[in-house]
């Protein structure tokens, strides 16, 4: 099963329940969008989104129906106080919701073509898995250097393009592509300063690092 069919399946399972799930992890993800966090949402979120929604039930089971049987959302922290997830197919939940409420998806009745084609480019990518890649990187695990130089002089730039096309002309439209775009910037800094054995004057230079990136400046030597 797909993730936009199991987004489905989940709601005929679950009905209303289901759908105000599903629509509290939307709402929580893009509010937190650019926040410190630790995933996309987390329970409390959820929790709280709920109440506005006039809905008094515990979300746990839901949830981890989710995340054990639909694949949807992935566990990225947990301890006794917080438990927060990822989701993993954001448009397959936006979809389902859309289509719950009876409207089109808003990705394809309301993104204009240039930036349907923007985030089409963005995703033949694979962020992802590039973003896994920084990451491991960055937390100092064998990944051949060679992948991350391929990645930081070739993907990259066009992680780059992307945002910035993206920022300034499809803020709303592509906010979550966005965020994941920064993410994978931050990443790529965090894997170049590890690779350097944790060179601090790179560390300390981190906002240089970042706004040339975001200007474009990446295709000089490391």
């Amino acid at each position: 099963m797909d993730k936009a069919e199991a987004a489905r399946e989940f709601i005929r399972v679950y009905g209303e329940r289901g759908y105000y799930i599903l629509r509290a992890i939307l709402d929580c993800t893009k509010t937190l969008i650019g926040k410190a966090r630790l995933g996309d949402f987390d329970f409390k979120s959820v929790k709280r989104k709920l109440s506005e929604y006039g809905l008094d039930y515990n979300p746990s089971l839901l949830l981890s129906k989710l995340e054990r049987e639909y694949g949807l959302i992935e566990t990225t922290y947990k301890s006794s106080s917080q438990h927060w997830w990822k989701v993993t197919d954001l448009d397959a939940i936006e979809d389902a919701v859309a289509e719950y409420e009876g409207r089109s998806p808003p990705r394809i009745s309301l993104m204009e073509p240039r930036a349907r084609l923007l985030r089409i480019q963005f995703y033949s990518l694979d962020p992802e898995r590039m973003l896994e890649v920084l990451k491991s990187a960055s937390r100092r695990r064998r990944v051949p250097k060679e992948l991350i130089r391929r990645i930081v002089f070739y993907d990259l730039i066009k992680v780059v393009e992307f945002l910035e096309a993206a920022r300034e002309y499809y803020p709303e439209e592509l906010a979550p592509e966005i965020e994941l775009a920064e993410r994978i910037l931050e990443a790529a800094e965090e894997a170049v300063i590890a690779l350097r054995g944790g060179d601090y004057s790179l560390r300390n230079r981190r906002s240089e690092f970042y706004y040339d990136a975001l200007r474009g400046r990446l295709r000089e030597p490391l």
